[in-house]
C-alpha cells in the first residue's frame, strides 16, 4: 500500500511547505481555506499521538484534522462532528472527499449558522423595549381616533336619518 502524504507528523506547522501544499489542494477542489491552525501540544487519546491541524474555510466551514505520528489521518471533524473518511493516509485523496462532503452539507451548515441567535452584551443598548413602548401609545391613539371618528359618523348619520323622515 504506497501512501500519498502531503505532511508528516514532525513537520507539521502552520508555515511549512506541505501546510501551503495542503492549502493549495483545498483550493483547487474549489475550498478556498482563510485561517489555518496547527498545535504545536501532541494529544494522545486512546493510546494513539495525534497532532491537530484545524482549517476554516470561506463559507465559515471549519475541519479539524488529527494526524497520527506515521502521518495519516487519525480523524476528521468537520464542523465539529466527527465524519468518517476512506482516504486517511492518503492525503489528495482526502482532501477531495472532504470537499464532497462539505459541498454537500454546506445549505445545511448555512442555515444552522443563520439559525444561531447572537446574544447582544448587556453593555449595549437597543432602541427596541423603548420602541415598542412608542409603537404601543400610538397604535392606541390611533384607535381612540378611530372611535371617535366613527362615533362622529354615528351622531351625523343619526341626525340626517331624523331630519330626511
Amino acid at each position: 500500500m504506497s501512501k500519498n502524504l502531503v505532511f508528516t507528523f514532525e513537520d507539521m506547522g502552520v508555515k511549512d511547505k506541505a501546510s501551503k501544499a495542503l492549502m493549495k489542494y483545498f483550493a483547487r477542489a474549489g475550498a478556498n481555506v482563510v485561517s489555518q491552525d496547527v498545535s504545536t501540544q501532541v494529544k494522545r487519546t486512546s493510546g494513539i499521538s495525534y497532532r491537530e491541524m484545524k482549517l476554516t474555510f470561506a463559507d465559515s466551514q471549519t475541519l479539524l484534522f488529527r494526524i497520527k505520528q506515521s502521518g495519516d489521518i487519525y480523524q476528521v471533524l468537520l464542523n465539529g462532528k466527527l465524519v468518517p473518511i476512506k482516504h486517511q493516509d492518503d492525503h489528495v485523496a482526502a482532501v477531495s472527499e472532504l470537499v464532497l462532503m462539505m459541498d454537500s452539507g454546506r445549505a445545511k451548515f448555512q442555515a444552522r449558522l443563520a439559525a444561531a441567535l447572537v446574544k447582544i452584551p448587556p453593555t449595549i443598548k437597543t432602541a427596541a423595549p423603548k420602541m415598542l413602548q412608542v409603537l404601543t401609545e400610538k397604535r392606541d391613539g390611533l384607535k381612540a381616533a378611530i372611535a371617535d371618528v366613527r362615533a362622529q359618523i354615528a351622531k351625523i348619520s343619526g341626525h340626517d336619518a331624523t331630519m330626511g323622515a
